[in-house]
């Protein structure tokens, strides 16, 4: 009987022994798995990743916005022009004494004086004496003055030779002369400037309307128009 009474305690002892290790071995691996979800919740911390890789989308909207916002929308609505007071002036592009293309439109918000003249002709050249002057003191208030050579000496368009030598001859170092031509000139106004004498000068307003004209030369004048236009 003693025997017997041993013999079943070893065998009990050993079940436990037994039983524990297989528990232990099936939670353990739940608790991997369950780490394995908390990894997996990296996965979704992977896709919260993908979120920032939504983020990702969210910076390709604000570059696309960005470069929405860098194309910038032109001032220039208009498809008509002319050369009256009240008119958006018509568009031009000639060389300047530089050789440089220079575009009316381009300048679009400055006050522009647009100085037609001829290389000939003798009140052009007292007003182009004053033109930089006129630079020095209101250039930095977003004014121009350019000057539009249409003939030469012989009556012939102007070369950007001729206009470099005017802008010598003259001290022109922070403006515009530019090589031009009788292409821009329509004595009726309806799509040209209305030049019938030299010089004639025009004054551009800072939204691309002529403001002021006057044909001959008046210092005191212009000045007046000038400073109007700048608020001076």
């Amino acid at each position: 009987m003693k025997n017997l009474l041993i013999t079943l305690l070893l065998l009990s002892l050993t079940l436990t022994g037994c039983t524990l290790p297989q528990n232990d071995d099936t939670v353990i691996p739940d608790d991997d798995d369950i780490v394995g979800d908390d990894d997996s919740a990296g996965d979704d911390d992977s896709a919260v990743g993908d979120d920032d890789s939504a983020g990702d989308d969210d910076s390709a909207d604000n570059n696309t916005s960005d470069d929405d916002d860098s194309e910038e929308v032109s001032p220039i609505t208009w498809t008509e022009c002319g050369g009256r007071i009240g008119d958006h002036p018509c568009d031009f592009t000639f060389q300047d004494h530089n050789g440089v293309d220079w575009n009316l439109y381009d300048n679009y918000g400055t006050v522009m004086v647009l100085d037609f003249s001829t290389v000939w002709c003798h009140w052009c050249k007292v007003a182009a004496a004053q033109v930089q002057t006129h630079m020095d003191l209101y250039g930095p208030e977003d004014f121009v003055w350019v000057t539009v050579l249409i003939e030469d000496v012989t009556g012939s368009d102007v070369d950007v030779s001729e206009a470099l030598q005017w802008a010598n001859d003259y001290g022109i170092v922070s403006a515009p002369v530019l090589a031009g031509d009788r292409s821009i000139i329509d004595t009726s106004a309806e799509a040209g400037f209305p030049v019938t004498g030299w010089p004639t000068m025009v004054i551009i307003d800072r939204e691309m309307i002529i403001s002021n004209g006057i044909r001959g030369w008046s210092e005191a004048q212009m000045v007046a128009w000038i400073e109007e236009e700048l608020g001076l």
